[in-house]
Protein backbone atom coordinates (compact mmCIF):
# COMPACT_ATOMS: atom_id res chain seq x y z
CA UNK A 1 0.00 0.00 0.00
CA UNK A 2 2.93 2.60 0.59
CA UNK A 3 4.73 1.65 -2.03
CA UNK A 4 1.71 2.51 -4.07
CA UNK A 5 1.24 5.89 -2.81
CA UNK A 6 4.95 6.66 -3.24
CA UNK A 7 4.97 5.50 -6.91
CA UNK A 8 1.48 7.91 -7.38
CA UNK A 9 3.09 10.56 -5.81
CA UNK A 10 6.36 10.23 -8.40
CA UNK A 11 4.63 10.34 -11.17
CA UNK A 12 2.92 13.36 -10.16
CA UNK A 13 5.54 15.16 -9.18
CA UNK A 14 7.47 14.61 -12.46
CA UNK A 15 5.50 16.64 -14.61
CA UNK A 16 6.24 19.67 -11.97
CA UNK A 17 10.10 19.13 -12.32
CA UNK A 18 9.84 19.24 -16.16
CA UNK A 19 7.86 22.55 -16.10
CA UNK A 20 9.96 24.04 -13.19
CA UNK A 21 13.05 23.38 -15.36
CA UNK A 22 11.37 24.86 -18.30
CA UNK A 23 10.96 28.17 -16.33
CA UNK A 24 14.27 28.58 -15.13
CA UNK A 25 15.67 27.87 -18.45
CA UNK A 26 13.42 30.96 -19.91
CA UNK A 27 14.22 33.36 -17.55
CA UNK A 28 17.76 32.34 -17.81
CA UNK A 29 17.33 32.75 -21.50
CA UNK A 30 15.71 36.23 -20.81
CA UNK A 31 18.48 36.99 -18.96
CA UNK A 32 20.92 36.65 -20.90
CA UNK A 33 18.89 38.60 -23.75
CA UNK A 34 18.60 41.48 -21.73
CA UNK A 35 22.11 41.31 -20.72
CA UNK A 36 23.21 41.47 -24.69
CA UNK A 37 21.14 43.91 -25.87
CA UNK A 38 21.87 46.26 -22.48
CA UNK A 39 25.51 45.32 -23.59
CA UNK A 40 24.64 46.92 -27.07
CA UNK A 41 23.25 49.53 -25.35
CA UNK A 42 25.85 51.10 -23.62
CA UNK A 43 28.47 50.56 -26.32
CA UNK A 44 26.30 51.40 -29.85
CA UNK A 45 28.34 50.68 -32.82
CA UNK A 46 30.30 53.49 -34.29
CA UNK A 47 29.59 54.46 -37.85
CA UNK A 48 33.81 54.73 -39.42
CA UNK A 49 32.51 55.46 -42.89
CA UNK A 50 32.82 59.59 -41.94
CA UNK A 51 36.03 58.90 -39.80
CA UNK A 52 37.99 57.11 -42.85
CA UNK A 53 36.59 60.01 -45.13
CA UNK A 54 38.28 62.51 -42.91
CA UNK A 55 41.41 61.02 -42.75
CA UNK A 56 41.61 60.30 -46.56
CA UNK A 57 41.12 64.37 -46.97
CA UNK A 58 43.83 64.91 -44.23
CA UNK A 59 46.43 62.60 -45.67
CA UNK A 60 45.68 63.97 -49.25
CA UNK A 61 46.13 67.47 -47.32
CA UNK A 62 49.66 66.60 -45.99
CA UNK A 63 50.72 65.02 -49.09
CA UNK A 64 49.91 68.01 -50.74
CA UNK A 65 51.78 70.26 -48.37
CA UNK A 66 55.01 68.06 -48.51
CA UNK A 67 55.02 68.07 -52.62
CA UNK A 68 54.45 72.04 -52.45
CA UNK A 69 57.38 72.28 -49.99
CA UNK A 70 59.89 70.28 -51.81
CA UNK A 71 58.93 72.09 -54.90
CA UNK A 72 59.81 74.89 -52.78
CA UNK A 73 62.90 73.83 -52.07
CA UNK A 74 63.52 72.66 -55.39
CA UNK A 75 63.13 76.15 -56.78
CA UNK A 76 65.14 78.38 -54.10
CA UNK A 77 67.88 75.46 -54.96
CA UNK A 78 67.65 76.40 -58.42
CA UNK A 79 67.32 80.02 -57.61
CA UNK A 80 70.46 79.99 -55.60
CA UNK A 81 72.53 78.00 -58.27
CA UNK A 82 71.33 80.47 -60.69
CA UNK A 83 73.10 83.35 -58.68
CA UNK A 84 76.25 81.77 -57.66
CA UNK A 85 76.47 80.78 -61.75
CA UNK A 86 75.86 84.52 -62.45
CA UNK A 87 78.57 85.91 -60.37
CA UNK A 88 82.12 86.05 -61.57
CA UNK A 89 85.49 83.85 -60.41
CA UNK A 90 86.32 86.90 -57.62
CA UNK A 91 82.54 87.00 -56.27
CA UNK A 92 82.82 82.99 -55.97
CA UNK A 93 86.30 83.51 -54.39
CA UNK A 94 85.50 86.19 -51.95
CA UNK A 95 87.21 85.30 -48.52
CA UNK A 96 89.29 82.89 -50.39
CA UNK A 97 93.15 83.18 -51.23
CA UNK A 98 95.45 81.80 -53.71
CA UNK A 99 98.82 81.57 -52.81
CA UNK A 100 102.21 80.13 -53.85
CA UNK A 101 104.45 80.73 -56.89
CA UNK A 102 103.77 81.92 -60.66
CA UNK A 103 101.64 79.66 -60.85
CA UNK A 104 99.17 81.48 -58.53
CA UNK A 105 100.52 85.01 -60.07
CA UNK A 106 99.28 84.22 -63.23
CA UNK A 107 95.58 83.96 -61.36
CA UNK A 108 96.02 87.89 -60.74
CA UNK A 109 97.32 88.81 -64.09
CA UNK A 110 95.06 87.72 -66.21
CA UNK A 111 92.76 89.29 -64.22
CA UNK A 112 90.44 85.78 -63.20
CA UNK A 113 91.03 87.13 -59.22
CA UNK A 114 91.48 90.08 -57.64
CA UNK A 115 95.27 91.37 -56.36
CA UNK A 116 93.56 90.74 -52.23
CA UNK A 117 93.08 87.15 -53.13
CA UNK A 118 96.24 86.28 -54.96
CA UNK A 119 99.77 85.74 -52.61
CA UNK A 120 102.11 84.86 -54.67
CA UNK A 121 106.10 85.50 -55.44
CA UNK A 122 107.55 83.88 -58.57
CA UNK A 123 110.50 81.58 -57.89
CA UNK A 124 108.70 80.64 -54.60
CA UNK A 125 109.25 76.96 -53.49
CA UNK A 126 108.74 74.83 -50.50
CA UNK A 127 112.48 73.45 -51.16
CA UNK A 128 113.27 76.97 -49.30
CA UNK A 129 110.38 77.94 -48.32
CA UNK A 130 112.19 81.15 -46.09
CA UNK A 131 114.59 82.02 -48.22
CA UNK A 132 112.55 81.86 -51.51
CA UNK A 133 109.96 84.01 -49.57
CA UNK A 134 107.09 82.04 -49.15
CA UNK A 135 107.58 82.11 -45.79
CA UNK A 136 106.82 85.49 -46.11
CA UNK A 137 103.94 85.18 -48.03
CA UNK A 138 102.06 82.90 -45.38
CA UNK A 139 102.94 85.59 -42.77
CA UNK A 140 101.14 87.93 -45.08
CA UNK A 141 97.97 85.83 -44.55
CA UNK A 142 98.03 85.02 -41.35
CA UNK A 143 98.58 88.72 -39.80
CA UNK A 144 95.28 89.65 -41.99
CA UNK A 145 92.47 91.03 -40.09
CA UNK A 146 90.62 88.40 -41.48
CA UNK A 147 91.74 85.17 -41.92
CA UNK A 148 90.73 83.50 -45.00
CA UNK A 149 87.61 80.69 -45.15
CA UNK A 150 89.55 78.97 -47.70
CA UNK A 151 94.01 78.91 -48.85
CA UNK A 152 94.61 77.25 -52.09
CA UNK A 153 98.18 76.35 -52.43
CA UNK A 154 99.93 76.61 -55.91
CA UNK A 155 103.00 76.15 -55.63
CA UNK A 156 106.01 72.82 -56.67
CA UNK A 157 106.88 74.36 -60.06
CA UNK A 158 109.61 76.26 -59.21
CA UNK A 159 110.75 72.93 -57.07
CA UNK A 160 110.21 70.95 -60.14
CA UNK A 161 112.45 73.42 -62.33
CA UNK A 162 114.87 74.72 -59.59
CA UNK A 163 115.40 72.76 -56.81
CA UNK A 164 116.24 69.26 -58.48
CA UNK A 165 115.05 67.60 -55.31
CA UNK A 166 113.17 63.77 -56.19
CA UNK A 167 109.41 63.66 -55.59
CA UNK A 168 109.81 62.10 -52.38
CA UNK A 169 112.02 64.81 -50.19
CA UNK A 170 109.64 67.50 -52.80
CA UNK A 171 106.12 65.77 -50.56
CA UNK A 172 108.38 65.79 -47.61
CA UNK A 173 109.07 69.43 -47.37
CA UNK A 174 105.68 70.46 -48.76
CA UNK A 175 104.25 68.42 -45.91
CA UNK A 176 105.97 70.28 -43.77
CA UNK A 177 104.45 73.47 -45.07
CA UNK A 178 100.96 72.38 -44.84
CA UNK A 179 101.63 71.78 -41.23
CA UNK A 180 102.90 75.23 -41.02
CA UNK A 181 99.55 76.56 -42.65
CA UNK A 182 97.14 74.28 -40.44
CA UNK A 183 99.00 75.68 -37.64
CA UNK A 184 98.85 79.37 -38.48
CA UNK A 185 95.15 78.82 -39.76
CA UNK A 186 93.44 76.02 -37.88
CA UNK A 187 90.19 77.30 -38.82
CA UNK A 188 91.03 77.87 -42.54
CA UNK A 189 90.03 75.09 -45.30
CA UNK A 190 93.59 74.02 -47.08
CA UNK A 191 93.34 72.94 -50.99
CA UNK A 192 96.22 72.12 -52.47
CA UNK A 193 96.56 72.24 -56.49
CA UNK A 194 98.21 70.07 -58.94
CA UNK A 195 101.66 71.51 -60.62
CA UNK A 196 101.14 72.48 -64.00
CA UNK A 197 103.09 70.31 -66.50
CA UNK A 198 106.04 71.68 -69.02
CA UNK A 199 105.38 71.12 -72.54
CA UNK A 200 108.64 71.70 -73.22
CA UNK A 201 111.24 74.65 -72.89
CA UNK A 202 112.45 77.85 -74.45
CA UNK A 203 115.38 77.59 -77.16
CA UNK A 204 116.83 79.44 -74.60
CA UNK A 205 116.73 76.43 -72.20
CA UNK A 206 114.39 78.30 -70.02
CA UNK A 207 111.87 76.89 -68.16
CA UNK A 208 109.68 79.86 -67.86
CA UNK A 209 106.92 80.94 -65.68
CA UNK A 210 102.92 80.54 -65.58
CA UNK A 211 102.40 84.07 -66.95
CA UNK A 212 103.10 87.25 -68.92
CA UNK A 213 105.59 89.51 -67.37
CA UNK A 214 104.18 91.20 -64.36
CA UNK A 215 104.25 95.26 -64.78
CA UNK A 216 103.00 96.12 -61.24
CA UNK A 217 105.55 96.68 -59.16
CA UNK A 218 103.66 95.58 -56.11
CA UNK A 219 105.85 97.31 -53.48
CA UNK A 220 103.30 97.61 -50.86
CA UNK A 221 105.06 94.74 -48.88
CA UNK A 222 102.40 94.80 -45.85
CA UNK A 223 99.66 92.66 -47.84
CA UNK A 224 101.59 90.77 -50.33
CA UNK A 225 104.89 90.02 -51.50
CA UNK A 226 106.97 91.48 -54.67
CA UNK A 227 105.46 89.42 -57.34
CA UNK A 228 107.99 89.48 -60.37
CA UNK A 229 108.55 87.03 -63.10
CA UNK A 230 112.21 86.87 -63.47
CA UNK A 231 112.82 83.18 -64.40
CA UNK A 232 116.89 83.59 -64.99
CA UNK A 233 116.91 81.20 -62.10
CA UNK A 234 115.28 78.50 -64.36
CA UNK A 235 117.82 78.62 -66.71
CA UNK A 236 120.97 77.98 -65.10
CA UNK A 237 118.76 74.89 -62.70
CA UNK A 238 117.05 73.11 -65.76
CA UNK A 239 120.19 73.19 -67.49
CA UNK A 240 122.50 71.66 -64.94
CA UNK A 241 119.71 68.84 -63.79
CA UNK A 242 118.99 67.73 -68.04
CA UNK A 243 121.00 69.13 -70.56
CA UNK A 244 119.76 67.08 -72.91
CA UNK A 245 116.42 66.83 -72.03
CA UNK A 246 116.63 70.95 -72.81
CA UNK A 247 117.91 69.65 -76.13
CA UNK A 248 115.09 67.29 -76.97
CA UNK A 249 112.48 69.34 -75.77
CA UNK A 250 113.54 72.74 -78.16
CA UNK A 251 114.28 70.04 -80.83
CA UNK A 252 110.69 68.69 -80.45
CA UNK A 253 108.81 72.11 -79.68
CA UNK A 254 110.73 73.21 -82.92
CA UNK A 255 109.31 70.41 -85.28
CA UNK A 256 106.01 71.16 -83.54
CA UNK A 257 106.42 74.69 -84.68
CA UNK A 258 107.18 74.04 -88.13
CA UNK A 259 103.90 71.50 -88.54
CA UNK A 260 101.38 74.37 -87.64
CA UNK A 261 99.21 72.25 -89.39
CA UNK A 262 98.70 69.23 -86.77
CA UNK A 263 96.17 68.47 -84.75
CA UNK A 264 97.98 66.94 -82.59
CA UNK A 265 97.86 68.53 -79.24
CA UNK A 266 97.60 66.31 -76.21
CA UNK A 267 100.41 66.28 -73.83
CA UNK A 268 100.91 62.55 -74.27
CA UNK A 269 102.02 62.93 -77.86
CA UNK A 270 104.04 65.82 -76.72
CA UNK A 271 107.87 66.36 -75.97
CA UNK A 272 107.51 67.18 -72.01
CA UNK A 273 110.90 69.44 -70.75
CA UNK A 274 110.13 68.50 -67.12
CA UNK A 275 107.90 65.40 -66.06
CA UNK A 276 105.64 66.48 -63.14
CA UNK A 277 103.33 63.33 -62.82
CA UNK A 278 106.09 61.77 -59.87
CA UNK A 279 105.77 65.22 -58.01
CA UNK A 280 101.95 64.79 -58.68
CA UNK A 281 101.17 62.00 -57.35
CA UNK A 282 103.43 62.46 -54.10
CA UNK A 283 101.52 65.53 -53.84
CA UNK A 284 97.52 63.30 -53.88
CA UNK A 285 99.23 61.06 -51.20
CA UNK A 286 100.44 63.96 -48.88
CA UNK A 287 96.54 65.73 -48.94
CA UNK A 288 95.27 62.15 -48.53
CA UNK A 289 97.35 61.80 -45.35
CA UNK A 290 97.42 65.67 -44.37
CA UNK A 291 93.36 65.31 -44.69
CA UNK A 292 93.45 68.20 -47.28
CA UNK A 293 91.76 68.75 -50.67
CA UNK A 294 93.43 68.34 -53.60
CA UNK A 295 92.53 70.13 -56.39
CA UNK A 296 93.34 67.90 -59.82
CA UNK A 297 94.39 70.36 -62.88
CA UNK A 298 96.45 67.62 -64.40
CA UNK A 299 93.90 67.62 -67.28
CA UNK A 300 94.73 70.98 -68.36
CA UNK A 301 98.02 69.81 -70.19
CA UNK A 302 96.61 70.48 -73.20
CA UNK A 303 98.39 73.10 -75.91
CA UNK A 304 95.61 75.05 -76.15
CA UNK A 305 96.40 76.07 -72.70
CA UNK A 306 99.98 77.28 -73.30
CA UNK A 307 101.47 79.64 -75.02
CA UNK A 308 104.61 79.28 -78.05
CA UNK A 309 107.15 78.84 -75.14
CA UNK A 310 105.36 75.44 -73.92
CA UNK A 311 105.30 76.65 -70.56
CA UNK A 312 103.85 79.98 -69.75
CA UNK A 313 100.00 79.26 -69.43
CA UNK A 314 97.39 81.26 -71.05
CA UNK A 315 94.78 83.08 -69.73
CA UNK A 316 92.39 79.67 -70.85
CA UNK A 317 94.34 77.75 -68.57
CA UNK A 318 93.30 79.86 -66.04
CA UNK A 319 90.07 80.11 -66.55
CA UNK A 320 89.58 76.13 -66.83
CA UNK A 321 91.85 75.88 -63.76
CA UNK A 322 89.59 78.50 -61.63
CA UNK A 323 86.67 76.31 -62.63
CA UNK A 324 88.36 73.35 -60.40
CA UNK A 325 89.07 75.45 -57.75
CA UNK A 326 85.41 76.73 -57.50
CA UNK A 327 84.30 72.57 -57.87
CA UNK A 328 86.28 71.41 -54.97
CA UNK A 329 86.07 74.41 -52.69
CA UNK A 330 81.79 74.74 -53.01
CA UNK A 331 79.66 71.94 -52.96
CA UNK A 332 77.14 73.76 -54.39
CA UNK A 333 79.08 74.89 -57.55
CA UNK A 334 77.49 74.09 -60.58
CA UNK A 335 80.35 74.30 -63.37
CA UNK A 336 79.53 76.57 -66.43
Amino acid sequence: MFEKNKEKMKEKMEPDKVLRFAIVAVILLFLIGALIIGTRMMNPRVDATEGVKKLTELEDANVQKIDAKIQELEQTEADEAAAWKAKSAKEKMDGCIVLGDSTALGFRQNDILSKSQVKSKDGATVSDAEGSGLNELLTAVTEAETAPQKLILCIGRGDVAVSGETADAFAANYKSFVEQVKAALPDTKVYVCSIPAYLSLTSTGDATGSADSDTDSDTDSDSDAKDTTDNSDFKSSTDSKSSTDSKSSTDSKSNSDSDTSSDDSSLSKMSTALDVTSYNEALKALCKEEKVKYVDTTDLTDASYYGEDGSTMTKAYYEACINKILEAAFRNYVIQ
